[in-house]
């Protein structure tokens, strides 16, 4: 009797443990709903869940998620899983607050915006600024941004801070080497200057920039530093055109001064050439008829034929003379 009661007991939990295996059997997760996703990819994330999900069963996977949440997402602070129905789950992603990122060897590096590193990926996320302009040496996961200037590290986390606050996209931020800060909102170029007024000019920059128009150019904020500052602006044609006119005014100086040299060289070479007549004309030439001495032999040899034929000539007369008056005495004197 007892056998038999035993045996009754069993087949009961057996049915009822098939019956509610059969009726879990039917919850069968078919659709995952995601949301919450700026950076994270909806499909990626839906993968992670169906993975995580135990015999793909939506009721398995509700109650694990209570007990185990899911982690190692990049850009993911948390998940909440919902059930919908038999085959539907709701899951509701919270992300990590990106405030940046930079490039660092090939890959971006995301941090928040108290300025701690987040992660690190190949691709660059939409909708969050690339900072240009720092340097540093290395860095890892979990640390503050390694900035060696805290001025620079200041201004990030002011500028991405008030950006949210004020609803503002920004592209990029820039840091210069003379140490001024462009930001780049669609396409306006905003320089700021040194950062000394970011809050002022941060408050009234959405405005200014809806006063644009959708026009394109650089906006120059550096002298705004108070409500009622001065901002202007100047579009990429007058740009370029200024640009222009700056090349051609460089070039004309240049051509000026190039042409300034060679008359001067011309001038000069002029001069040199009038001198080196001058100086023929003083040392005697061929040209002129003048007469040029050979050496100090020609001059000996000339000077000595001269004084040779003089003194001969003049030894001559004297002695024929002398003799003649000589004789002539002598003669008479003997014939008396």
């Amino acid at each position: 009797m007892k056998k038999k009661k035993l045996l009754i007991i069993l087949g009961i939990v057996f049915v009822l443990i098939l019956g509610t295996f059969i009726y879990l059997s039917t919850f069968k997760l078919k659709h995952v709903n995601v949301t919450g996703c700026n950076y994270s990819s909806p499909e990626e994330i839906e993968q992670v869940v169906r993975d995580y999900a135990y015999m793909d069963n939506t009721i398995a996977l509700y109650w694990k998620s209570k007990f185990k949440k899911i982690k190692g997402i990049p850009f993911v602070a948390k998940i909440d899983i919902e059930f919908k129905s038999k085959d539907t789950v709701n899951v509701i992603v919270y992300e990590k607050k990106i405030a940046g990122c930079f490039e660092y060897m090939e890959s971006y590096v995301y941090f928040d915006k108290d300025g701690i590193i987040l992660e690190t990926a190949k691709e660059k996320k939409n909708k969050v600024p690339l900072v240009e302009g720092l340097e540093f040496e290395s860095w890892g996961k979990g640390d503050k941004l390694p900035l060696a200037d805290d001025k620079k590290f200041n201004h990030i986390l002011t500028i991405v801070q008030l950006a949210e606050k004020y609803e503002l996209q920004l592209d990029a931020i820039e840091f210069t080497p003379e140490g001024n800060i462009i930001l780049y909102v669609g396409n306006v170029d905003v320089e700021v200057g040194d950062g000394s007024y970011l809050a002022v000019q941060m408050m009234n920059l959405g405005s200014i920039i809806k006063e644009l128009g959708g026009r394109g150019g650089v906006l120059y904020m550096k002298d705004f530093t108070s409500d009622d500052g001065v901002a202007s602006f100047k579009t990429r044609e007058m740009i370029e055109a200024e640009e222009k006119k700056a090349a051609e005014e460089k070039e004309r100086k240049e051509r000026e001064a190039q042409e300034a040299k060679e008359k001067e060289e011309a001038a000069k070479n002029g001069k040199d050439a009038n001198n080196k007549e001058d100086s023929s004309e003083e040392d005697g030439s061929d040209d002129d008829g003048s007469e040029d001495w050979d050496s100090d032999d020609d001059w000996e040899d000339d000077y000595s034929d001269d004084y040779s034929d003089d003194y001969s000539d003049d030894y001559s007369d004297d002695y024929s003379d002398d003799y003649s008056d000589d004789y002539s005495d002598d003669y008479s004197d003997d014939y008396s």
